[in-house]
């Protein structure tokens, strides 16, 4: 293997561009090389090939975002789209590709597996909703900031009284939302894998005098029917919080840069290494290869974590 290219897909997530100086930095140490691709699979599409270094890399461990740049490809999901890419792999020299992004884009890689397209996946998404691996790039950091504005928002509560409904991301998962409520000693925490209804939700609240905190997952709806429900129902003010993108960005923390580069640096000597059609995740800190069709099974809330904890955060 000559030549090697990567990508990042989908939404952004803190850790990314780790990876990316991982798998430089492998592949370096092993004569390949690297060729960024800018965009995602648009980028790819339309051929934005950057060459990557060290130099170029140097320094993006502990950064935000992705240097490379990111797309949601429409194109991509159109196969008169898709089938162009292995005429333009092959005449750029490329021999494999590294895949960082989450259930969509590893879902891509797929797709490119089946065209006889080299291809290893590295879990880039904050939502930790793929399977087999412990945690996925960006999850930790969109924790700790979550963690900080929820924790603001608690003084604003305890200060003022009053209800605060804070939403976190997590469309399919409740990860963000109860290690956030567990981490904030919230009052409550509405996820997909348990949710609640706003009438059952409302009826803890009812009797609440001065202030609480709930913790939602954006998965669970929209919270503004909650507070709607509540502001006639309660004797405190009542208020919802949308973090939103802020979860995305920031310096990645200190794990999910160690992961990120790990991840990177492992998944292009598989590559390098003649194994392809997996992702790479993380189990007790240390890299395992997942195939394409667990990692993109739906990985809800262990049982555990459902039955044991959830039912420790509630109004009291």
């Amino acid at each position: 293997m000559k030549r090697v290219a990567i990508l990042t897909s989908g939404g952004d997530s803190p850790g990314m561009n780790a990876a990316i100086a991982g798998a430089v930095a492998a592949a370096n140490s092993r004569g390949i090389e690297i060729i960024g691709i800018r965009n995602g699979y648009d980028g790819l599409l339309d051929e934005q090939f950057l060459p990557l270094s060290l130099g170029r890399v140097k320094g993006i461990n502990s950064t935000g975002g992705t240097i490379l740049g990111t797309s949601r490809s429409e194109r991509f999901m159109m196969p008169e789209w898709r089938k162009r890419i292995p005429d333009i792999l092959f005449s750029a020299g490329i021999d494999g590709l590294v895949v960082i992004g989450g259930n969509g884009s590893l879902r891509g890689a797929m797709e490119l597996e089946s065209m006889g397209i080299r291809t290893v996946g590295i879990p880039g998404t904050i939502d930790n909703d793929l399977g087999g691996t412990d945690f996925t790039l960006g999850f930790m950091t969109a924790v700790e900031t979550a963690v900080k504005a929820v924790r603001r928002l608690t003084d604003v509560a305890l200060s003022e009284r009053g209800i605060f409904i804070v939403e976190v991301m997590g469309r399919n998962s409740g990860y963000i939302a109860l290690f956030v409520a567990m981490a904030t000693a919230a009052d409550l925490v509405n996820v997909p894998e348990r949710q609640m209804t706003n009438e059952e939700i409302a009826e803890k609240l009812r009797n609440v005098k001065d202030s609480a905190v709930v913790v939602w997952a954006e998965g669970c709806g929209d919270p503004g029917q909650l507070a709607d429900l509540l502001k006639p129902a309660v004797k405190v003010p009542v208020a919802v919080a949308r973090i939103g993108y802020l979860q995305r960005g920031g310096v990645p923390s200190t794990l999910d840069s160690f992961l990120g580069f790990t991840l990177g640096a492992t998944a292009l000597s598989t590559l390098a290494a003649g194994q392809h059609g997996v992702m790479i995740g993380i189990k007790s800190l240390e890299p395992v290869e997942v195939p394409y069709r667990e990692a993109v099974r739906p990985n809800p809330l262990p049982g555990f974590l459902q039955e044991n904890l959830l039912p420790l955060l509630d109004v009291r």
